[in-house]
């Protein structure tokens, strides 16, 4: 598939008359297996460019361990970008922060 393709998909699901509910799950389910398709797929911004809410890393790691092992993949990879260059990129940490620090 290629960029276009993505993007074709996610403006169907953007545009669907479906409830919010059933676009999540349809959206999710779609990237847990679109991301066997492309090594530089992230399931994250393409979520997001769904419309179906705001989508944080937590949620679409928690959704299956496919998801998971994406997401702390390009976390890594996002980190050693920023070492190698000082640009500071979103952080796709899959851990839930503890609020209860100061």
């Amino acid at each position: 598939m290629n960029r276009g393709d993505y993007e074709t998909l996610a403006a169907a699901i953007a545009d669907s008359d479906a409830d919010t509910g059933a676009r999540r799950i349809l959206a999710l389910d779609l990237a847990d297996a679109l991301t066997g398709t492309n090594q530089r797929f992230d399931p994250v911004r393409w979520l997001r460019q769904c419309g179906i809410g705001p989508v944080t890393p937590v949620e679409v790691a928690q959704w299956t361990s496919r998801l998971a092992y994406r997401v702390e993949h390009i976390n890594d990879r996002r980190q050693a970008c920023e070492q190698r260059t000082g640009v500071r990129l979103e952080s796709y940490s899959t851990t839930v922060p503890d609020s209860s620090r100061p």
